[in-house]
């Protein structure tokens, strides 16, 4: 603030004069860093995990889920933004996107479960445009429990149209299955 005189008609007064230096050295004993957690862009990769227990996201399958330290970040900038709309197709597909699955389309109703029962309005289904592992798959399913509204039930995670080539790059050891979970 000593870059910044105090205007004329305050300058003339002690009172502020003295005001203004306490301001002075106040400010100057910041500490400027402290004030930095929420640029997650640069916060150092061992404070995530406190970030995200802030926004409620570590007792979640989406923490488990993102793997990267790229994924965790998204996560956690976008953690405000997924508690909002909580319960919304959005979110689901949000979340999928945030941890680098890709875009997804979700089918609901008659389109989740193809049948004349009334019943199938709160069906829905994931149709994913990448191969996921069943141990991803059991975490996606925990994971859409608590984003997808309450009211409907997940059908399956479909992936049929990417599926496994055989070109022994993936095994045959139970990791993944054929094109739905």
């Amino acid at each position: 603030m000593t870059d910044h005189p105090l205007p004329p008609p305050l300058a003339g007064d002690e009172r502020f004069t003295l005001l203004c230096e306490l301001l002075n050295q106040a400010l100057d004993d910041l500490d400027l860093n402290v004030m930095l957690v929420y640029l997650i862009d640069l916060v150092k990769p061992s404070l995530l995990p406190i970030l995200a227990d802030q926004f409620s996201l570590l007792d979640e399958a989406a923490w488990q889920l993102a793997e990267s330290e790229e994924a965790k970040r998204k996560l956690v900038k976008g953690a405000g933004e997924l508690h909002r709309f909580k319960g919304t197709p959005w979110a689901i597909r949000e979340v999928i996107r945030l941890l680098g699955f890709g875009e997804v389309t979700l089918l609901e109703g008659i389109h989740a479960q193809p049948t004349s029962e009334p019943s199938t309005w709160p069906l829905y289904r994931v149709v994913l445009k990448r191969v996921i592992t069943n141990d991803q798959a059991v975490l996606v399913r925990r994971l859409l429990l608590s984003v997808a509204p309450a009211r409907c039930r997940l059908v399956s995670l479909d992936y049929q149209s990417v599926a496994i080539r055989y070109n022994a790059v993936a095994r045959y050891d139970g990791q993944y299955n054929h094109g739905s979970s």
